[in-house]
């Protein structure tokens, strides 16, 4: 039976893969396709089932026969552990006990070690597991373990301000796009129970919204059944997967393909994910009178969280200027000119011209004046050093070297490192 059902469902697999998915006289095709590789999946499993319920019962049928010998083990009198539960619920799925019959701690257990794709197959099953694996608890863990080094609160405000249907205003100003409103089709739920559905349901529901009609020309829309919650962590999960949501973030060496002028910098962007190439698109913003910017192919080890609120054409309140030691680690704010976003670059704390470096004598600790170097230039380059002023720092500079805005020092060996790991090659020999 099993070559039967894999010759059968060749065609059909061979036609989702060959029909172009932009014309629409192909779409039609392509999902009558998928629908057969889901009913010869269905076939499959319920065949295997079949066969395992009848060796389950034979099974049964022969440890039904105790021995005269054999004694019932006395009771414990102390309440179940977490582990006593545990072995309960590996017991029941051997023997066959459906899944909602398991203890609530077992069962938040298993549902606690499944995948994200699997939690979501799961959902699927009938409205009591909806509600257990849609909870926010469960999706949090995931959002943290894969999103948490690259989301910061200025995310979070975003997808708030995209429910309420109002968009914020660094979003506005930043020129990101939104996400488009689309109604959910069948496509949502098969995608759901599908085994490739962290690649074809996003696939399909992205070329999907090009070919929606508009809504003045559905006269008389069909009654649809009730839509998921969308202010939910699960949601906000499938939106970034899905590519859906563009969140604000920061990008380390923007343009990263041979403009030597962005070394060590980290500018802020939007961005959005996407799961077949498991890299990023970066929205920048307007520089200047140049419009907004997009690199493709943006990797995981380039984009970090917003450390600050501060937005990107505001000037930071610099709090660490009494503090700065030569040998510390630095962001500085810094643009063209007054038109430009301010973008982040690293450097570190130096000596004045009259220390000779000695870390028993030296004295720059206490002079007014900090000395800021940026060691991926060459000595003698006017980009390798500037100096600000302790207690009166403001925005410096001119035309021609930018301007300099605000400091934050950095305290962690994590920060320290990531910005060394985009140091310059040739610097490093």
């Amino acid at each position: 039976m099993l070559p039967l059902l894999l010759i059968s469902t060749l065609p059909a697999f061979t036609l989702l893969l060959a029909a172009p998915a932009t014309k629409a006289c192909c779409k039609l095709a392509r999902e009558l396709a998928l629908l057969a590789l889901l009913l010869a999946t269905e076939l499959l499993r319920h065949a295997t089932a079949a066969a395992a319920a009848a060796g389950s019962r034979e099974r049964e049928r022969g440890a039904r026969m105790p021995s005269a010998s054999s004694k019932p083990a006395p009771a414990l009198a102390s309440a179940p552990s977490a582990e006593a539960e545990t072995t309960a619920a590996a017991a029941a799925a051997a023997a066959g006990l459906p899944l909602l019959d398991l203890p609530e701690l077992a069962l938040d257990r298993v549902l606690e070690e499944l995948s994200p794709s699997s939690l979501a197959a799961m959902a699927c099953v009938c409205s009591a597991l909806r509600d257990r694996c849609s909870a926010d608890a469960l999706w949090g863990r995931h959002l943290r373990i894969k999103w948490g080094r690259v989301l910061g609160a200025a995310a979070r405000r975003e997808w708030d301000a995209e429910l309420g249907g109002t968009a914020s205003g660094s979003g506005a100003r930043a020129g990101a796009p939104r996400p488009t409103t689309r109604r959910r089709s069948w496509v949502d739920s098969l995608a759901c129970a599908w085994p490739f559905s962290s690649w074809i349901g996003c696939r399909w529901l992205l070329e999907g919204d090009h070919n929606l009609p508009s809504p003045a020309a559905e006269s008389t829309p069909a009654p649809a059944p009730a839509a998921p919650r969308t202010d939910t962590v699960a949601a906000w999960y499938r939106a970034l997967e899905c590519g859906e949501f563009w969140f604000p973030a920061q990008v380390y060496n923007r343009e990263q393909d041979g403009h030597v002028g962005f070394v060590l910098s980290c500018y802020d962007a939007h961005l959005r994910y996407h799961q077949r190439t498991d890299t990023f698109t970066a929205r920048y913003p307007p520089h200047g009178r140049k419009a907004a910017k997009e690199e493709d192919g943006v990797k995981w080890n380039r984009v970090r969280a917003p450390p600050l609120a501060t937005p990107a054409h505001d000037l930071h309140a610099s709090d660490c200027l009494e503090e700065l030691r030569p040998g510390d680690h630095f962001e500085i704010q810094w643009r063209k000119n007054k038109d430009f976003p301010y973008g982040w670059w690293y450097g570190v704390v130096g000596h004045q011209e009259s220390c000779n470096g000695n870390e028993h004598l030296c004295r720059c600790h206490q002079d007014d004046t900090v000395v800021l170097e940026f060691q991926h230039y060459a000595p003698g380059s006017r980009w390798r050093q500037t100096t600000v002023g302790r207690k009166d720092h403001r925005e410096k500079g001119d035309e021609t070297d930018g301007f300099y805005g605000g400091i934050r020092k950095l305290h962690t060996k994590d920060e320290i490192s990531t910005w060394r790991r985009f140091w310059p090659v040739d610097v490093l020999n």
